[in-house]
């Protein structure tokens, strides 16, 4: 009985250590698809605001009147 102790001890370390590093490799993919998610963000925010803040352009004719001699 008192070898089996030793064994089993041995056993439930193995097991802790690939709990920690299955949960590291699981955290670093959550933390990846943040900063994948954060660029695409940035890179949408980006270009929105280039075309929100380009110049009006006028398509057709314009056509304006006034009274000239009132200046």
């Amino acid at each position: 009985m008192r070898n089996r102790r030793g064994v089993a001890g041995l056993e439930a370390a193995i097991v802790i250590v690939v709990l920690v590093i299955v949960a590291a490799a699981l955290a670093f993919v959550v933390l990846n698809m943040g900063f994948s998610t954060t660029q695409k963000a940035k890179t949408t925010i980006v270009s929105s605001l280039g075309e929100a803040s380009s110049s009006l352009e006028v398509s057709g004719m314009v056509v304006g009147s006034g009274d000239v001699s009132t200046g």
